[in-house]
């Protein structure tokens, strides 16, 4: 099954050289067809392919998805269009804490695919921190896995600067207890892929590869 097409790319990159009102008015059509329709027909089979192998993901794929205006209130670049597009499938809802979620982008640059667990309220993210350094030997094994670092490079994410007390120990032995999040994110930069008519598989291999860090992930959730 394909999803976008060479007009997609065509409404987009005409988007990107008139960010405008007026120019997305006159392509109205060209957009509901050619980008809406494809972009939500991704996110079903994203969401229902996730859910083969890891039936906990329950996100309804209309969810899933994001406008494409976008938010111009607190921003200085007040371009009212997206020139990519997000689908994010957490466990109930895209945007659900308190577990690991699968994200990707796709846009007139290519395809970016990430994951992990991204915005963990203050027990949770102690409690992750407590599990990643007690169990330090075994995510380094799975984050310097050959296809991990080939696809991701590294297990990343926001990091607190001063290391707590109680916390300075394990610090010592893994860097990564110090972080608030526990992300990957990869980018594919190349529009071309956008037009392959099975862009869903190639996003799911991707996401497949980082698995086994992920189950380590929900792990260090459920030890809550």
């Amino acid at each position: 099954m394909g999803f976008f097409t060479q007009e997609t790319l065509d409404f987009w990159r005409g988007l990107a050289a008139d960010n405008s009102k007026a120019y997305f008015d006159a392509n109205r059509r060209s957009y509901e067809e050619n980008l809406k329709e494809p972009y939500r027909a991704l996110a079903v089979a994203l969401v229902a392919g996730l859910q083969a192998d890891h039936p906990e993901y329950r996100t309804d794929p209309t969810k899933a998805i994001y406008r494409i205006n976008r938010d111009v209130r607190f921003s200085n670049d007040k371009s009212p269009y997206k020139t990519q597009l997000g689908i994010t499938v957490g466990r109930r809802e895209k945007h659900d804490g308190s577990y690991p979620g699968y994200t990707c982008r796709v846009g007139i640059n290519g395809v970016a695919v990430a994951g992990g667990l991204y915005m963990p309220d203050t027990e949770l993210r102690d409690s992750v921190r407590r599990y990643v350094g007690e169990h330090s030997p075994e995510l380094r094994k799975l984050t310097t896995a050959k296809d991990f670092v080939a696809t991701y490079g590294e297990l990343t994410g926001d990091a607190h600067k001063r290391v707590p007390t109680e916390l300075k120990e394990l610090a010592e032995i893994e860097p990564l207890v110090l972080n608030k999040q526990w992300v990957f994110w990869a980018d594919f930069e190349d529009p071309e892929l956008l037009l392959d008519p099975e862009l869903d598989q190639f996003i799911l291999d991707q996401w497949a590869v980082a698995a086994p860090v992920m189950g380590f992930l929900k792990a260090a959730v459920a030890s809550d």
